[in-house]
C-alpha cells in the first residue's frame, strides 16, 4: 500500500542513501564542472555534468522503484535539489572517512538477512542472489559493498545526531484511527483458502517416474477410504514441512501470483473451486500430484481495525498501522537529523557551484 503520505516521505528522504543500491557505482568523468566539494583535508571531489546527470537519473529511478509510480524532476525538487543531495552524499562520505566510521561484517550480514526476510523470505540464498542481480543490476559482492556504504552513512548520522532519536513518541490511537479511516478500503483480504494436503513431487522426474508418482498418489487416495487423513499424510507425502502437521499447508490467498506461477493457473483455479470440507481426487500441478482436504474458506472482506492482517498471523490491522506510522515517524526524524548534519558540514566545507553548467 503506497499512500500519498508515504510517497511524500520517499521524496523527502536523502536519496543518496538509496542511490548507492540502485546502480553500480560507475564514475563517469568528462564535461563541464557543476560543483566541487571539499571537507577539511579531504581531497576535493568534482561533480561533472556527466556525473550529475547520471546521479539524477539514479535518484529518479530509485524513487520510482520505491513508490511504484513515475517521478518527475519537479517532484524531486528540480535540478538544484538533486545537486544538493549529491553534495550532501559527498560531504557525508568525506566525513565518514575523516572520522573513521565503519560497519563490520556482522552488522552487514544482519542487514542482508533483514532485507532477505522482507524481499524474498521463501527462496534459497543462491536464488536470492540472482534476485539482487536482477533488481539492482550489480553482482552480489558489489551489492553487499553498496549496502555497507549505506549502513556506514546511516550510522554516522545517528552517532552525530543522537538527540533526534531519543524520546520519539509512539503514534496515538487517534492517529491510528485517522489513518485507517482515510485508507480503510486498502486494508482488504482476497478470497483465502486453508487446507491439508498429501503431496507427491514430480520435480526432475522422467515420464516413467511420473507415472509411478501418480500411481502412488492414487494409492494414497484409496487409503483415505479407511484411514485418517493425517495418517495417510505421514505415510505418503513428500512435503516434509507439513508431514507431521496433518498436511497443513496454511492459508493461501487467491491473489498469490508467486504460487500460481509455480504450480500453474489450472491447478490454482481448481484448488479454489473446491468446497469447504471437501477432499479432492488426485490433482496435478507443475510440481507434482496433490490430494487436498479443504479446512477453511474465507471470502474477500474489508478488514476492521481489530481483524488480523492475515489469517494465521498475530498482528492486527491496528498494530500494523501503528507499525507503519512508527516507521514513517522514524524516517521523518532521520531526514531532519540528516538535513541538519549536512547543513553543518556545508558550513565547514568548501563547496563551489557552477549554476550555469547545471542543465
Amino acid at each position: 500500500m503506497i499512500t500519498n503520505m508515504r510517497r511524500n516521505i520517499f521524496l523527502a528522504l536523502g536519496l543518496f542513501f538509496a542511490a548507492g543500491l540502485a546502480f553500480t557505482q560507475q564514475t563517469i568523468t568528462g564535461g563541464l564542472t557543476v560543483a566541487t566539494v571539499k571537507l577539511g583535508s579531504s581531497r576535493p571531489e568534482v561533480i561533472t555534468q556527466s556525473k550529475f546527470r547520471q546521479q539524477l537519473q539514479q535518484q529518479l529511478a530509485m524513487l520510482e522503484a520505491q513508490t511504484g509510480q513515475p517521478v518527475s524532476i519537479d517532484e524531486l525538487g528540480g535540478r538544484e535539489r538533486s545537486l544538493d543531495l549529491q553534495i550532501g552524499e559527498i560531504l557525508i562520505n568525506q566525513a565518514v572517512t575523516r572520522d573513521n566510521v565503519r560497519v563490520n561484517d556482522s552488522e552487514l550480514n544482519e542487514k542482508v538477512a533483514d532485507y532477505k526476510a522482507q524481499a524474498a523470505p521463501d527462496v534459497p540464498d543462491i536464488q536470492f542472489q540472482a534476485i539482487i542481480q536482477q533488481r539492482f543490476g550489480m553482482g552480489w559482492d558489489a551489492w553487499r559493498e553498496a549496502l555497507r556504504k549505506q549502513l556506514v552513512q546511516e550510522k554516522y548520522v545517528r552517532q552525530k545526531k543522537q538527540s533526534y532519536f531519543t524520546g520519539m513518541k509512539d503514534p496515538t490511537d487517534a492517529q491510528v484511527q485517522e489513518f485507517y479511516d482515510e485508507n480503510a478500503t486498502r486494508f482488504t483480504n482476497p478470497q483465502i483458502i486453508s487446507f491439508n494436503q498429501i503431496f507427491i513431487s514430480t520435480v526432475n522426474l522422467s515420464e516413467a517416474e511420473k507415472q509411478l508418482a501418480k500411481k502412488r498418489a492414487e494409492e494414497a487416495l484409496g487409503e483415505l477410504r479407511t484411514s485418517q487423513f493425517k495418517d495417510v499424510v505421514q505415510k505418503y507425502t513428500d512435503d516434509t514441512t507439513s508431514r507431521y502437521k496433518g498436511g497443513n499447508a496454511g492459508y493461501w490467498p487467491r491473489t498469490d501470483m508467486r504460487r500460481q506461477n509455480i504450480l500453474g493457473k489450472v491447478f490454482y483455479d481448481a484448488l479454489f473451486a473446491l468446497n469447504l470440507n471437501q477432499t479432492s481426487s488426485v490433482m496435478e500441478s507443475r510440481m507434482g500430484y496433490h490430494i487436498i482436504q479443504v479446512t477453511e474458506k474465507i471470502p474477500p472482506k474489508i478488514l476492521a481495525l481489530a481483524d488480523l492482517i492475515f489469517p494465521g498471523e498475530s498482528i492486527t490491522v491496528r498494530e500494523h498501522i501503528r507499525g507503519l506510522l512508527r516507521a514513517q515517524n522514524a524516517q521523518l526524524t532521520f531526514q531532519r537529523a540528516l538535513t541538519d548534519l549536512v547543513a553543518e558540514l556545508r558550513k565547514e566545507a568548501e563547496v563551489t557551484i557552477y549554476k550555469e553548467n547545471l542543465n
